[in-house]
């Protein structure tokens, strides 16, 4: 047997979610010579990585099953290992796509020696490029997810039973990564046209491409048109072009919206990549330098073919990142650390052009590799493409839904005073962030308890200190000036500019709105367009005398009237003129009894009543009737730039529709903290509801 080997991340019988991993080893034995070690598989066929000061890294790929790996030195020191790989196939899965134009010569750029070397530049080859950019993608993402304590855990890609050209030889039947080939409505006159080219200072359609790829996808239908969205999709514009002054069909973009999120590239150094899992040694070691008036030098920082591999896959790999949910990061992957992307899958770095220099030196270690940062890695783990089996037994987890849809409300924030608030989430906040210039800066994380963690919090109490605290030496100047961004499960991210400034809210004195002198009411959050429309001051108000609530609405909120009791009544609510009646009782326990286009008036509240309305009455509206005891506790919102619908939350345990437009804008809340009640509203208001907020306090 000689000297065994030892393997830093795979420990014999793991069980493995990536079909394709990068195992980290080393020889026990410093008087081993060995240079080269081979990973046999009993269904695959081999591959050799280097060994360089006893240290190597291997890429390989797995089948769904037990893998028993046997490890070969070219010295005869052997090792077996076996692992089990269950794919994950209930994860919402990553689409790759090849955009071509509709006259596309179905070729991409690529130097006449590399063609020659490659046996040509077409469609077919692009296919294999991108199967293989799929499984570094996932290798990578795999390992830094164990490293950073949440296990094995990657990012699915579509797959499909097909002739596998993921190796060099041996293309039967398996598995494989689907490519979908997605044909474009546009010309490859109006792909290469310089004034949709990204990175084009003087074009004038600069963001044509990501909105031309959303079309492409939508026509192409199929998946992309599933009832389920959103669909993740991370495509390749196969006629990105190099024209000698600029790159043409390219664009480096990642976002989407509620059914489609996408990440779109250039294939300019599609030629760099490799075509199968015995080139991925020899691609990232390629020291040729790159031809200049055939190919693309992308940012000046593909000099050469590894150069240009590592940049340009690293490039594509941080915009699947934004598709993902991540922003630009301190380090990492999304700040463009995919320069040094390369040592993440070998132990020694070929000559850079870009550095002028050998860069590491063997062996390299994972200090000097490239990573995704912590941040990116929280991320993924509440993202429904990263669900390992272990989350559906920790309620902790509150684990994403099937579809990824967002159907609470996003986190909301409340004063307590002291220079503190607390957030809130229905479903648990994960991470709070302070950012300044754009970037976090510092952070509370709230881990599942399967790993560790408290789990997610519904709610957390924090105090500028606290958060001041988080914030690095070099960045203590903006102590009164950052931002904070709050993530929850299942939820849209929650962001509060200039973050001291909001904890600086003056107490208000309720008495001049009938309540003992000892009522100090606090602003919540507005929310909708705080810069349109009028301000209207506090509307004052005791929320346990209202026993009925008119709703003016149409394709957004128009105004709210809440009816009061008299304090002079008895406790059963008296009929106010025209006013809305206790709707029947149902199996669904409905509050609402709406009145669309009413020819007749809104109702005026008898000589018995009074009523206070926030925004404006209009003919269309619904009426909402509480029962005895039952007191509004807070609203859901719909907004965006305005409010396009709101909601009416009781102590009952019951929630109303949503008055005005029902899927408008993102979901909030406005709930006041426990032990709290709505004392007031307040806002701006144009020709609808612009902005709204509460005043709370302890009555």
């Amino acid at each position: 047997m000689g000297d065994q080997i030892e393997f830093f991340n795979l420990k014999n019988d793991e069980k493995v979610v990536s079909p394709c991993l990068t195992i980290h080893g080393k020889l026990n034995s410093k008087a081993s010579n060995a240079k080269n070690i081979q990973v046999q598989h009993p269904q695959l066929p081999a591959l050799t990585f280097p060994i360089n000061a006893q240290y190597f890294k291997a890429t390989i790929l797995l089948s769904p099953g037990e893998n028993r790996l046997t490890f070969i030195t070219d010295t005869n020191i052997v090792q077996n290992i076996t692992c089990t790989y269950t794919p994950l196939t209930q994860n919402k899965p990553i689409h790759l796509c090849l955009i071509v134009a509709k006259d596309s010569p179905l070729k991409f750029d690529s130097p006449k020696t590399q063609i020659a070397k490659e046996g040509g530049n077409d469609l077919n080859l692009a296919v294999k490029k991108l199967r293989i950019a799929a499984r570094l993608m996932q290798a990578f993402t795999n390992e830094q997810m164990m490293r950073n304590g949440f296990g094995n855990r990657t990012m699915n890609f579509v797959e499909e039973f097909a002739y596998d050209t993921q190796f060099k030889n041996n293309q039967t039947m398996r598995n494989t990564v689907k490519i979908h080939i997605v044909k474009s409505q546009r010309s490859l006159k109006e792909i290469r046209d310089p004034n949709v080219a990204q990175q084009n200072s003087k074009g004038n359609n600069t963001g044509a491409l990501f909105g031309w790829a959303m079309d492409a996808l939508r026509e192409y239908g199929g998946p992309f048109a599933t009832t389920e969205p959103p669909v993740q999709a991370a495509c390749i514009y196969l006629d990105g072009h190099w024209d000698g002054n600029m790159i043409l069909g390219h664009a480096a973009l990642g976002g989407g919206d509620d059914n489609i999120k996408l990440a779109i590239f250039g294939s300019h150094g599609l030629y760099s990549w490799p075509t199968c899992m015995e080139d991925i040694v020899p691609y990232f070691l390629d020291p040729t330098k790159s031809s200049l008036n055939e190919v693309a030098n992308d940012c000046n920082e593909c000099g050469s073919h590894w150069e240009c591999l590592t940049v340009t896959l690293g490039a594509f790999m941080h915009e699947v990142g934004h598709s993902l949910g991540s922003p630009h990061q301190e380090s990492g992957v999304m700040l463009r650390d995919y320069t040094k992307w390369n040592r993440s899958f070998l132990t020694q770095e070929a000559y850079s052009i870009r550095t002028n220099s050998y860069g590491a030196k063997p062996p390299i270690f994972p200090s000097e590799e490239c990573t995704w940062h912590r941040l990116d890695m929280l991320r993924f783990l509440f993202h429904p493409a990263f669900t390992r089996e272990v989350d559906y037994f920790d309620r902790s987890f509150n684990r994403p839904s099937k579809n990824g849809r967002y159907s609470v409300p996003k986190p909301a924030m409340y004063l307590l005073g002291n220079n503190s608030c607390k957030f809130s989430s229905q479903t648990g906040i994960y991470l709070i962030e302070v950012i300044t210039e754009d970037l976090a800066r510092g952070h509370l994380e709230y881990l599942p308890l399967s790993l560790g963690g408290p789990g997610p919090q519904k709610e957390v109490v924090v105090s500028l200190k606290e958060l001041q605290n988080l914030l690095p030496a070099n960045h203590a100047k903006y102590k009164d000036s950052f931002n904070i961004r709050i993530l929850a499960c299942n939820s849209p991210d929650a962001n509060f500019d200039n973050f001291p400034s909001l904890l600086n809210a003056s107490m208000i004195p309720m008495d001049k709105y009938g309540f003992p002198s000892k009522v100090q009411g606090i602003k919540s959050q507005l929310l909708g367009g705080a810069n349109r429309g009028m301000e209207i001051g506090i509307l004052g108000f005791d929320i346990t005398k209202v026993f009925s609530v008119r709703v003016y609405h149409g394709g957004a909120l128009d105004g709210v009237r809440f009816f009061l009791q008299n304090p002079k009544e008895s406790t059963s609510p008296q009929p106010v003129e025209k006013s809305p009646v206790v709707p029947p009782r149902t199996y669904l326990g409905k509050l609402t009894n709406s009145f669309k286009s009413s020819p007749t008036p809104p109702a005026r509240p008898s000589s018995n009543s009074k009523s206070i309305l926030f925004g404006k009455q209009t003919n269309n509206f619904s009426d909402v009737t509480l029962e005895p005891n039952e007191i509004i506790t807070g609203f859901n919102v719909r907004c965006g730039a305005w409010i396009d619908g709101i909601q009416f939350i009781t102590n009952h345990g019951r929630m109303t529709e949503m008055f005005g437009n029902k899927n408008g804008g993102g979901l909030a809340e406005l709930i006041p903290p426990q032990g709290q009640q709505i004392v007031g509203i307040y806002g701006r208001v144009s020709q609808w509801v612009d902005a709204i907020g509460i005043v709370y306090a302890k009555v």
